[in-house]
């Protein structure tokens, strides 16, 4: 399957947010503060995100689509209504 150019450079942008997630743990498990790690992996995916040939407003259109879609995720896994099979049993504590 070939790809316009305009979807690898979104492509792009979207690997920047996973290598951000990804940075961000690295950096905390050699001992970086939350806030540090943070920042660190940020300034990365900028720098990515920069050089991924998409002006400023496209790179914020592909964020709003990834958050949307994250924001929908997590709602579907906070409902009491969806099962899912990794559940763990919660133990109330009484």
């Amino acid at each position: 399957m070939v790809v316009s150019e305009e979807e690898s450079r979104r492509r792009y942008v979207e690997g920047a947010i996973i290598s951000a997630l990804r940075l961000y743990r690295h950096w905390r498990k050699r001992g970086l503060t939350k806030n540090e790690a943070f920042k660190r992996s940020v300034k990365q995916a900028l720098g990515m995100m920069e050089v991924s040939g998409l002006s400023r407003e496209e790179v914020i259109d592909v964020l709003e689509d990834f958050r949307k879609i994250l924001d929908e995720i997590k709602n579907e896994l906070t409902s009491q209504s969806l099962s899912y099979k990794n559940e763990k049993p919660r133990i109330d504590s009484r």
